[in-house]
């Protein structure tokens, strides 16, 4: 079963050629945009009524905070996904991890507006732009530690 599994994939692959990138490309763009369309929409209507998986989520909930928090978590890696498939040069974890904390952080922001805020997000939130903080500041060390004479 093995060797017709590989014949196929072989076949499969010599027959789409070089438009095999550009099929994952598509794919890859597609998922992008749906998760920065999905994340973007969590983060700023004011309830969930319109996606059926989070229409029993009430608003001014711990649940909906943290679903608006964590749509930053999809609209940044559609971000970073896009921007790896239109991008020659390679993107670095802190700039990733830069990201990922950003738009967390636009997400509780926007938890903050439409939900209220509550003891416990003035601490995630404040913990949160520590963090932002922190990534920034070793990230630019590390870009200023980078020997160019090579």
């Amino acid at each position: 079963m093995d060797s017709l599994w590989y014949h196929f994939i072989d076949t499969c692959v010599i027959h789409v050629g070089d438009n095999m990138t550009t099929i994952f490309k598509g794919y890859l763009l597609i998922i992008g945009l749906v998760s920065m369309g999905l994340g973007l929409g969590c983060m700023f209507m004011p309830d969930f009524s319109w996606y059926p998986a989070f229409e029993d989520i009430k608003r001014e909930s711990a649940v909906a905070s943290f679903v608006r928090t964590m749509s930053g978590v999809f609209v940044a890696s559609g971000y970073v996904l896009i921007r790896f498939i239109f991008s020659s040069s390679k993107v670095q974890l802190g700039t990733v991890l830069i990201y990922l904390c950003s738009f967390m952080l636009l997400g509780k922001f926007c938890g903050l507006y439409y939900e209220g805020p509550e003891f416990h997000d003035f601490v995630t939130t404040s913990l949160g732009i520590l963090t932002l903080i922190g990534l920034i500041v070793i990230h630019k060390h590390r870009k200023n530690l980078l020997n160019y004479d090579l």
